[in-house]
């Protein structure tokens, strides 16, 4: 009886089995061409950030056992370090990139002042309209999926993705086989050939060969402007009072041994004139020290920065990554804020 009921089920469980390797092949094939055709337009594999990308890296701020040197920011900061040539530079220090495209980092640094296991450095890339009580929150997202759902499994999984996404075009949804189609049917443009490369400590290069510096200096300059008229200035005693809570933050930090020091890298063209005229930096920035009691640094202030090439009035090309990482080591040391 045994020997005929598997008999019986043996050829119906073959043809699933053939019909399950056709499938897979079918679909190999639709991402083999995929993939070449997106490559032979010249696109290649992009690292997307996200919350676990985030958080992987924030995970090392309480695992290292050299001094944390944590950078917070935006994109400003975040693709102008060569992260390995800093950790050269300080071999005491673990660098650890928690800056956030697009985001202000006051929540990244609320965090680190809970942090109780924290006493590394802080090294906040920050503007005058940035230290507004408006924009406390930006970086909070990431904040709570790092202590509420960031595990060791989903380590595992965003280190699988992370390969994934640095072999592969078609890694990126929008390259995918349903976007394609959607495209296709509706004769829409090729997705935007992206100048920038992620990598993953969180660091990224700017290519402004491949970029209409121009173009995106007319997008920052729109953006701020928009900005502004959601967010009005605070009026210079407001924004001096609300600094407070950033000084408590600083506290909590130095009282445990740690620092942080406040920077605020240069812009350029029209977009510096009209932050500038946003907030002047006599009415602002020059009383941020006196406000946290932490070392402040404004980067135009020294010829190295004040003369960089800023193709967009914001960002800097990956070729002058090293010669920023070096500057900035130097200044800290030469100021004392990190150890030679």
């Amino acid at each position: 009886m045994r020997s005929s009921i598997f008999s019986s089920d043996a050829p119906s469980g073959r043809r699933w089995q053939g019909a399950w390797l056709i499938a897979a092949l079918l679909a190999a094939s639709i991402c083999t061409g995929l993939e070449a055709h997106w490559r032979a337009l010249g696109y290649r594999p992009q690292l997307q950030d996200s919350a676990q990308l985030w958080s992987m890296q924030r995970a090392r701020v309480d695992t290292s056992r050299r001094i944390p040197l944590v950078v917070l920011g935006a994109s400003h900061i975040q693709y102008a370090l060569d992260m390995k040539l800093l950790a050269q530079r300080l071999p005491d220090y673990r660098p650890i990139m928690l800056a956030d495209n697009g985001r202000y980092p006051l929540a990244a640094l609320r965090d680190l002042a809970a942090d109780e296991d924290f006493r590394g450095i802080v090294l906040c890339d920050i503007d005058a309209r940035g230290l507004s009580s408006y924009y406390d929150d930006m970086q909070q997202p990431a904040v709570e999926y790092f202590h509420k759902q960031w595990s060791p499994n989903w380590y595992v999984h965003r280190k699988a993705l992370n390969l994934w996404q640095r072999t592969a075009v078609i890694a990126w949804s929008r390259f995918g086989a349903l976007a394609t189609l959607e495209r296709w049917i509706a004769a829409g443009p090729a997705p935007w050939r992206s100048p920038t490369t992620l990598r993953t400590d969180r660091s990224g290069d700017i290519d402004f060969s491949a970029a209409d510096g121009a173009a995106l200096a007319r997008g920052f300059l729109d953006g701020l402007r928009a900005d502004l008229h959601r967010h009005p200035p605070q009026s210079p005693a407001l924004w001096r009072a609300n600094l407070e809570r950033v000084r408590r933050w600083c506290d909590r930090i130095h009282s445990r041994g740690g620092q942080v020091v406040f920077l605020r890298t240069p812009t350029s063209g029209a977009l510096a004139a009209a932050e500038e005229a946003a907030y002047p930096r006599s009415r602002y920035w020059d009383r941020l020290a006196d406000a946290v009691g932490v070392p402040v640094v404004y980067a135009a202030d020294i010829p190295f920065f004040a003369n960089l090439t800023l193709h967009d009035g914001s960002h800097v090309d990956y070729h002058d990554k090293p010669a920023y990482t070096r500057a900035l080591v130097d200044l800290l040391q030469s100021r004392g804020w990190v150890r030679r």
